[in-house]
């Protein structure tokens, strides 16, 4: 499917899921070699830039929430072919910014109004923003679900924050994986882009790179403080348990005794036992096990292991 605005004689096309007869038709009518149209045909697993002499080709990976439910992070190619009067974007799903971005375009950004001629990196540089822009909300989002765990870990929720605290550590890992590439390629584009825009440009490449190291800055703390909360929440849970095993070993210690008592009045060894020849006896027996268990009950208080 292709998408075509214009504005000032910059043109945008939007490539969504192309086929050979679409790219056969960009190419002839922006005269682009073959080598373009067999990338523009492909997914792409490593990000990149590609210099041309009348052209650059970026081609670059976004975290994506695919599924729409915050649970799992994906990772979609946007491919960008940046001319002197020309911006053209492949893509091979439904992405937002993009789309949002069309609206922009048409509405905002380029009304009627504006006297102002912007070149095809003007418009890429709008388009990266509105990327980035919507990273740091997901980002946002993610903080806020952070906070959330913080607080249920110290409200004695540790055990149910285990797997609240890996599936957002998998949503970082995800997120940092898809943007794994785009400071080097951000690098590489800077130095192209001058290039092909001239030396004043170098401002709006600036801002792409400022944008994402937003990004970048405030995924890394996110992981840092995930990090910290599990390894908090890992020892609130060993302690936990720690107590738990020793207030089982002490109630064990406390049974012993009386266990040996029973299992010593408990022998059929003679016709008279020894102290049980009266039913007073027995009770007398009973009150010196409750006596000694007592006495362990305050021992291992005194020693500060209750």
């Amino acid at each position: 499917m292709i998408a075509r605005y214009n504005y000032n004689g910059v043109t945008w096309v939007d490539l969504e899921s192309p086929n050979n007869e679409e790219i056969a038709h960009v190419l002839e009518e922006f005269s682009l070699p073959a080598v373009a149209g067999q990338e523009m045909l492909t997914n792409t697993l490593r990000a990149r830039v590609d210099t041309y002499d009348a052209f650059i080709y970026v081609i670059l990976h976004f975290p994506i929430d695919a599924a729409g439910n915050g649970e799992k992070t994906s990772e979609q190619e946007v491919d960008f072919l940046l001319g002197s009067n020309f911006v053209i974007t492949v893509r091979y799903n439904l992405i937002d910014p993009l789309h949002q971005f069309a609206s922009v375009f048409e509405k905002r950004l380029f009304g009627p109004d504006e006297k102002k001629t912007y070149p095809s990196g003007y418009i890429f540089m709008e388009m990266m923003r509105h990327f980035y822009h919507r990273s740091l909300h997901e980002l946002e989002l993610m903080g806020e679900k952070i906070k959330h765990i913080e607080q249920r870990i110290f409200e004695g929720k540790e055990a149910q924050m285990v797997k609240e605290i890996s599936r957002m550590s998998r949503r970082l890992l995800d997120f940092k994986r898809s943007l794994r590439f785009h400071g080097d390629v951000l690098h590489s584009y800077e130095s192209a882009s001058v290039h092909l825009f001239g030396g004043a440009y170098v401002h709006y490449a600036d801002l792409i790179t400022s944008d994402y190291n937003k990004v970048h800055t405030l995924l890394e703390s996110h992981r840092d403080t995930l990090a910290e909360l599990q390894r908090t929440n890992d020892s609130l849970l060993s302690t936990k348990t720690n107590d738990t095993m020793r207030t089982f070993t002490i109630l064990t210690f406390v049974m012993v005794p009386l266990t040996v008592i029973t299992g010593i009045f408990g022998m059929n060894t003679t016709e008279n036992l020894v102290f049980i020849r009266e039913r007073a006896d027995f009770f007398l027996v009973i009150v010196l096990m409750f006596f000694i268990a007592f006495l362990m009950f305050l021992f291992f208080k005194l020693r500060k292991w209750l």
